[in-house]
């Protein structure tokens, strides 16, 4: 059976709805091509901390190449699931996403990114997006996440080195290191959405997301055009 005809639970018809730490619900669902203004809007509600610590680098807006590669996933090798806010008078407001990029030549090792919005942080939904991610990947067959990681300063090696003895390091010659993690099974862990607090992946997003690690983002830029 090839990959377009397996049978996902997180698949176009995916469609939940999940309550927040504060009482607030939000809907989950795939990206989809029609996204592109949405996650621009979202994109306008971080502050230039979150932006940097997204991008590793100033950044005003999303390019529409970027807003293509960011939102026209094939849903396997690229995988990318939102979340937004849905108000009866007006449009829906996009409060986070998920995703990964499966690494060509690795089938079982990808490379994941969660970000949530300012106003929406610490309402436990990155915990929530980092479930239905891990769910997503062992769904696909990716056993492994791997993010390329500054080293610039003795916190943030020290937080590597506590991460878990299964994490794999390796440098590459130019500053950086190049963490592979494994990811939890799904099967073998309750569906309470701060399970994953304190497990290798969730302190390495977290310490992404509060700068403390700079990550070299590729699973955010579209792949440069041959020649």
């Amino acid at each position: 059976m090839g990959d377009n005809e397996r049978r996902y639970r997180f698949d176009d018809s995916y469609e939940e709805s999940v309550p927040l730490s504060d009482g607030q619900r939000v809907h989950l669902r795939l990206m989809r091509p029609s996204d592109k203004e949405l996650l621009r809007a979202g994109f306008e509600q971080l502050s230039p901390d979150s932006r940097y610590a997204r991008f590793m680098a100033p950044k005003a807006r999303l390019t529409d190449r970027e807003l293509r590669y960011l939102t026209e996933v094939d849903g396997v090798d690229h995988f990318a699931m939102g979340a937004a806010r849905r108000h009866l008078m007006s449009k829906d407001e996009g409060v986070g996403s998920a995703r990964f990029v499966r690494i060509v030549g690795e089938p079982d090792t990808a490379e994941p990114a969660v970000t949530v919005i300012d106003a929406y942080q610490g309402k436990g939904l990155g915990s929530i997006l980092l479930q239905r991610l891990i769910e997503a990947a062992w769904e696909r067959d990716i056993r492994w996440f791997r993010s390329e990681l500054l080293a610039e300063n003795k916190a943030s090696r020290a937080m590597m080195e506590s991460l878990s003895p299964d994490v794999q390091f390796r440098a590459t010659g130019d500053g950086a290191l190049v963490a592979t993690i494994p990811v939890p099974e799904p099967d073998q862990t309750p569906t309470a959405p701060g399970f994953f607090v304190g497990t290798p992946v969730q302190k390495l997003l977290s310490a992404v997301a509060r700068a403390t690690v700079s990550v070299r983002p590729r699973v955010t830029r579209p792949p440069e055009p041959p020649g």
